[in-house]
């Protein structure tokens, strides 16, 4: 499907579903990420040879001497470092828990900010809005991108860094995701962090594993966290093809994705892309039948394909 077009497939017929809006939305950031839909050169992630216990050893942080002229300065973490700092804190984290587990997504693409919130309670019942303070149930769905993963599902996945990473791979719904594993796998691994309800301790696996991958630099602090640089590299691994920015918070745990570089980025850029969640007890907005929110979907379909993004 051409990326360009966004919703408009999925809203030719009288009222799509909103499990068809949602898929088009994915399949159009999975292609910013350099996913399927682009017919371009596969992106190849180098795996490191150190494995995890090697990370974890590196990880420590020496406290500098109080009595030092120097005292006051901060040690500099490493991109791995930050990782592993932050799934130590998730690992000490009680589970927290709510009526409903509230996920945004606001994705800038060229002039357009798309704008979309879910709120999915326990037993997997679904509310998203898509237009501004307008909610409307819609039917059970997976709580992450390109993942089949439920509610119940999530809660299940392994706390082994390893044995989590083939668990999120066996659940991704992009075929393309067979050829270029490594890269889904940090896609997912990611989702985990920003999208899913997921246990402290798996959430704390799921930051051990992508500080045991390379290529991750901490370009200093920012608001909420450490701004890190994770690049990927070209098929036969001689030069960087697109970089991915993220930011950490070691204290919070939280995770969110600022953008991308790279990848053949076209005249109208994409990013920065930010997903917050959590968990809340109440539903804001106004409760509406979906089809009431279909018209702002397709005004803002119609403002991406003037800007012909």
């Amino acid at each position: 499907m051409d990326e360009l077009t966004m919703l408009g497939t999925a809203l030719a017929g009288p009222e799509p579903s909103a499990d068809a809006v949602d898929r088009s939305r994915h399949r159009l950031q999975n292609t910013m990420r350099g996913g399927p839909a682009k017919p371009r050169r596969r992106k190849r992630w180098i795996v490191a040879g150190a494995g995890l216990a090697a990370v974890t050893a590196a990880a420590a942080v020496v406290v500098s001497d109080l009595s030092a002229p120097d005292a006051k300065k901060e040690p500099v973490l490493s991109g791995r470092q930050v990782m592993l700092a932050a799934a130590t804190t998730a690992e000490t984290k009680p589970a927290t828990s709510g009526t409903y587990w509230h996920t945004k997504l606001v994705l800038t693409m060229g002039k357009v900010t798309h704008v979309s919130e879910t709120w999915t309670r326990s037993d997997g019942s679904t509310w998203l809005s898509a237009a501004p303070g307008l909610v409307s149930r819609v039917e059970k769905r997976p709580v992450m991108r390109i993942s089949d993963l439920d509610f119940a599902g999530v809660q299940r996945l392994p706390t082994d860094p390893e044995r989590l990473k083939a668990a999120l791979l066996k659940s991704v719904t992009v075929p393309a995701a067979r050829e270029r594993p490594e890269l889904y796998t940090v896609d997912l691994l990611q989702s985990v962090l920003s999208e899913a309800p997921a246990p402290p301790k798996v959430r704390a696996a799921a930051y051990r594993a992508l500080a045991a991958m390379p290529h991750i630099d901490n370009l200093g602090r920012t608001a909420g966290g450490y701004r890190l640089k994770i690049s990927y590299m070209n098929d036969a691994g001689t030069h960087v093809d697109g970089t991915e920015t993220i930011v950490v918070d070691p204290k919070s745990t939280q995770l969110r994705v600022e953008g991308w570089g790279g990848f053949g980025d076209g005249p109208n850029p994409v990013g920065p892309s930010q997903t917050t969640s959590g968990w809340t007890n109440t539903l804001p907005g106004r409760i509406v039948p979906w089809r009431e929110q279909i018209p702002y979907i397709k005004k803002e379909n119609q403002q991406l394909k003037a800007q012909n993004h």
